[in-house]
């Protein structure tokens, strides 16, 4: 059975946000600067992959990629680690990009619908990978995570950290709720994986910069970076969660 479910007949902000973000990149859509998107984007694509190998991934795992947008994180970073790779996203100028550059052979990108896909039908993965897709889908969320326990066992997420004021008062603006944004707190992400019969065993914090940040006060604040993530205190305030999910 095909897990690819046809897509809705509908043009709501959020997929048409994504459909003009997926026809150049992601991260000229997401980013104040070239810059600005390598250091974020970087540090958090080592710490997810560092999650994911900690976790007992390994290069023959077979890999999802869910709402893998226009592939970056796939062909730039799993495929330094990872031959077989599979992702799935609704935006299909994303996917376009995605297979057109594709890394590897055993990369593919699919269009679907991810609160709609039949999920059991897909043949299981040794592990999946979820960057800051579920705030996206927030009242599907749940559903979904409880649907991927019949497909990993290993499940590594990132997800902008909800608790942070100033995170709350962007989802209020046009182009955050363009791109569909409502964040979870930490907590709320860990209940909802433990609900669905997984185990939290890794946790961080991560990322001092907005995606908007002017590289200037980037190359100011960085050396802090590193020592505020360390911080138990302190790290309330980064922008990003870092979960590693193991199957009970």
């Amino acid at each position: 059975m095909d897990p690819i479910s046809p897509l809705p007949k509908k043009n709501s902000l959020p997929e048409s946000y994504w459909e003009q973000a997926g026809s150049a990149s992601y991260a000229e859509a997401m980013y104040s600067s070239e810059g600005v998107e390598r250091h974020i984007r970087q540090r958090s694509w080592n710490l997810l992959t560092d999650v994911g190998l900690s976790l007992g991934m390994t290069p023959q795992s077979r890999i999802l990629d869910l709402g893998c947008g226009d592939g970056a994180f796939a062909n730039q970073q799993l495929a330094k680690f990872f031959t077989q790779v599979e992702g799935y996203d609704l935006s299909v100028a994303g996917i376009e990009r995605a297979n057109t550059q594709r890394a590897l052979p055993d990369f593919h990108f699919h269009t679907a619908d991810l609160t709609t896909m039949d999920y059991a039908s897909l043949t299981p993965y040794d592990g999946v990978f979820m960057v800051g897709i579920l705030h996206h889908v927030k009242p599907h969320a749940a559903a979904i995570v409880k649907a991927l326990r019949h497909v990993a066992p290993r499940v590594v997420v990132l997800e902008p950290n909800g608790m942070h004021p100033a995170r709350k008062l962007l989802e209020l603006t046009p182009s955050y709720r363009r791109a569909g944004e409502q964040s979870f707190s930490a907590t709320a992400v860990v209940r909802m994986f433990e609900d669905a019969g997984y185990e939290l065993k890794r946790f961080h914090r991560q990322g001092l910069f907005p995606n908007f940040t002017p590289p200037m006060i980037l190359r100011a604040l960085k050396p802090l970076e590193e020592w505020i993530e360390a911080s138990r205190i302190l790290s309330l305030s980064c922008t990003a969660s870092v979960f590693g999910f193991v199957r009970k």
